[in-house]
């Protein structure tokens, strides 16, 4: 009988062996790959929090581990939900190991009065891969698909003070602030609505996914981990005539995963649209990081298929479709 095992991030090896397992199994024949570091993986993991409970477990054959589960349980909306990462090596794979896996996951789901599973799968773009087989085996619908991009740095200075300079053309008013890793404190309530507004404004296909509770306070949370975790935070809003803050966007530059940097939410608040801002915001925040961190690196940025706006912004910068991410859902 295969039967997971959890296992308690604290103890070392234990979680040595689980990290390798996971990022085993789930970056096997990716060209890029975008797991947490290591350390990245084992603060988030530690850290005690109220907004988001995780557990991580193993399956093994004989002493070694075949398999690797990834568990998160929101605690501050969406908590009838839970969301799942989970790889098996491909030595063991079509064995028993991920439904197994996936019985666990079941298990937890219910435990915690959980209803309805969301599973991760990354794959080739408009091509089978096992992910999407095993999720459509396991009964889970696809809710949502977005594609995963790159852009290689540094960019072209010229090419952004053009686009910048475009983009101005059309938002004359509006004023664009930048900072790093801690939002000023006469911005943050108006910064934490932005969140709310972009939880809920962020395509999210058919994925029964409910509005989010932001607040300075978790707006405070996420920066301290992101610090902790060795992740510098790049982010620029606009502040419209009126005072009020009309988008945002953020990139992240961790000090354990050289050489990628990860774009993090863009948002331009409905009645600010058609000023160009979603494209003014990203010059400005490349510019202000690669003034300071001119060195090599690759960006991932992730948008649903739908968002015609944003991925349009994305090819004027560049970037370019590597992979599909997936999200598949199933009620218990």
């Amino acid at each position: 009988m295969l039967t997971p095992e959890r296992i308690d991030p604290r103890a070392t090896d234990d979680f040595n062996a689980w990290y390798d397992a996971w990022t085993g199994a789930i970056e096997h024949g990716r060209d890029y790959p975008t797991s947490w570091s290591r350390e990245e993986m084992l603060v988030g993991l530690t850290r005690p929090e109220k907004y988001w409970a995780q557990e991580i477990w193993v399956i093994r054959s004989g002493s070694s581990v075949a398999g690797a589960l990834f568990a998160e349980l929101p605690l501050a909306d969406n908590t009838d939900s839970m969301r799942i990462t989970l790889g098996v090596l491909p030595a063991y794979r079509r064995q028993g190991y991920g439904t197994a896996l996936y019985a666990t996951a079941r298990q937890v789901a219910a435990e915690r009065n959980r209803t309805l599973l969301l599973a991760v799968v990354e794959a080739a773009i408009d091509e089978a891969s096992p992910g999407k087989a095993f999720a459509e085996r396991l009964g889970f619908t696809l809710g949502n698909t977005e594609i995963h991009r790159v852009l290689e740095l540094p960019l072209d200075e010229t090419l952004l003070t053009d686009l910048a300079a475009q983009a101005a053309e059309r938002h004359a008013g509006y004023k664009l602030v930048t900072w790093q890793n801690r939002c000023p404190d006469e911005l943050i309530d108006a910064f934490a609505d932005l969140h709310a507004v972009f939880a809920a404004e962020a395509p999210s296909g058919e994925v029964d996914h409910q509005p989010e509770v932001w607040d300075a306070e978790r707006i405070r949370f996420r920066e301290q981990q992101s610090i902790d975790q060795g992740r510098h935070g790049w982010i620029t809003v606009a502040i419209a005539p009126d005072g009020t803050l009309a988008g945002h966007t953020e990139l992240y530059v961790p000090e354990t995963d050289l050489g990628n940097i990860y774009q993090w939410d863009t948002l331009v608040v409905p009645a600010h649209r058609g000023h160009r801002l979603g494209l003014a915001l990203k010059v400005r925040n490349h510019l202000e990081l690669q003034h300071a961190q001119p060195a090599k690196a690759v960006v991932h940025t992730w948008n649903a298929q739908q968002n015609d706006h944003m991925n349009a912004v994305n090819a004027q910068l560049g970037f370019r479709p590597v992979e599909a991410h997936q999200e598949w859902q199933q009620r218990l």
